[in-house]
């Protein structure tokens, strides 16, 4: 009880006490969901990247050494190459500098939680990390590339200097002022295992050289890249004319038109393969980049993708624009294709994918290794090099490069245009 006296009034007034408040058990149940949660996502991860690894293992163990060993969990005589960061030409090296810097820079924009637009990437510490990071991968990595070339029994300590001299340049960047320290460093680490292992098992062996040059990878992969260009191009186009005709545009039997165009899906590509082959051959286009990427100009998928993103817009936003004089070139332009970037994102990764996989079409209509894709020569390389399987795993991994590289700059475009229209 408690008693209280306002202007001569005396009030009784009963105090409870307050309620007893413990956080103790709501944060150790909060500590283990994490510690649940990441160690589910590191196993997951294990899952992914193991048969990845075990493939990367192949790739740099001659087969029948390996075979021979029992198949171990990690290279067996390996060719390492006599070369430092800096030998390989011009163009080699400043590709691999720069596929370096966009490497570290990346690992600092995860890491700050920012976009790449954020001043946070620009702060000091976190530039002398991306530079200084380059630097001395540079640097380091010409030791372990001599010790493991001289197999003088000092690889692994050489390995780990290289790896705490890249760690000691990221630290900066990680640092922050809601960041323990000990979570830096570890994260730092963590880079610097991390961009010294990549380096010394992409860089260093023989087999990616020897896979490359031998079997004419360059050349194949050039003549799949512009192809999967114009195909993606072409296919992005129509698919968007033809959506914003079948959403904002009045015809006669546009439904019938679209049930019809949409039928397209159910006829797969063995079914039209000889017909379009024929027609192929009498245009004299064998050998041809127009056969290869004309039968593929358009595709009912994309239309049909784009169409619900036009779908999803507003008519009000239609009835403004006309009020404000705008026809349907600037409608489409400035508006309809602007507001469904996620869902064409999404398209152009699935129509990129799709060209530069293919491998049926191109095997009917080419006729000469000259003109040999990417897909066609990695078969050969497969089916002629039983004693050199391990080349043929690493040509293999070397043509995996550019889809990695696809799917890690639209991962963000991947998720919203698969994610659209889910919350409303």
């Amino acid at each position: 009880m408690a008693t209280r006296d306002v202007l001569g009034i005396a009030d009784v007034v009963d105090a409870a006490p307050p309620p007893k408040v413990t956080f103790g058990r709501s944060s150790a149940r909060h500590t283990w969901g994490l510690v649940g949660q990441y160690g589910f996502l590191c196993a997951l991860s294990l899952l992914v990247l193991g048969p990845l690894f075990l493939t990367v293992i192949q790739a740099l163990s001659p087969p029948f050494t390996y075979v021979n060993e029992g198949r171990p969990l990690h290279p067996v005589s390996v060719a390492w190459k006599d070369r430092t960061w800096f030998s390989g030409g011009p163009i080699s090296l400043v590709v691999r500098t720069l596929v370096v810097l966009l490497l570290v820079a990346w690992l600092q924009k995860v890491a700050s939680g920012q976009g790449w637009r954020s001043r946070t990437l620009h702060t000091p510490a976190r530039l002398v990390a991306i530079v200084g990071g380059a630097v001395a991968l540079a640097l380091a990595t010409g030791p372990v590339f001599a010790s493991l070339r001289d197999a003088d029994g000092n690889s692994g300590s050489v390995f780990l200097i290289a790896v705490l001299v890249v760690a000691a340049t990221q630290v900066w960047g990680y640092l922050g002022p809601t960041r323990p320290a000990w979570i830096s460093v570890l994260m730092a680490v963590l880079t610097g295992l991390g961009v010294v292992g990549m380096a010394v098992l992409f860089v260093g062996p023989e087999v990616w050289t020897k896979a490359w040059g031998r079997y004419s990878l360059g050349p194949a992969m050039g003549r799949s890249l512009v192809m999967a260009l114009i195909i993606t191009t072409l296919q992005v186009s129509t698919a968007i004319m033809s959506a914003y005709a079948f959403v904002f545009l009045r015809f006669p039997f546009k439904r019938l038109l679209f049930a019809l165009f949409m039928a397209t899906l159910l006829l797969p590509l063995e079914v039209t393969l000889v017909g379009n082959v024929a027609t192929i051959r009498q245009l004299e286009w064998t050998n041809t980049m127009q056969a290869l990427v004309l039968p593929f100009g358009a595709t009912a998928l994309g239309t049909f993708l784009i169409r619900q993103g036009f779908r999803g817009l507003p008519s009000e936003i239609q009835d403004a624009t006309r009020l404000d004089g705008y026809g349907h070139v600037a409608f489409l332009t400035k508006f309809a294709v602007p507001l469904t970037r996620p869902v064409i994102a999404a398209f152009t990764v699935i129509s990129a994918l799709g060209a530069w996989n293919q491998y049926l079409w191109p095997r009917a209509v080419i006729e000469s290794n000259s003109f040999n894709t990417l897909q066609i020569q990695l078969r050969q390389v497969s089916a002629g090099e039983v004693a050199n399987a391990n080349e043929a795993i690493a040509s293999a991994l070397v043509a995996a490069v550019p889809v990695v590289v696809l799917l890690i700059a639209f991962q963000r475009q991947i998720i919203r245009g698969l994610t659209a229209g889910a919350v409303k």
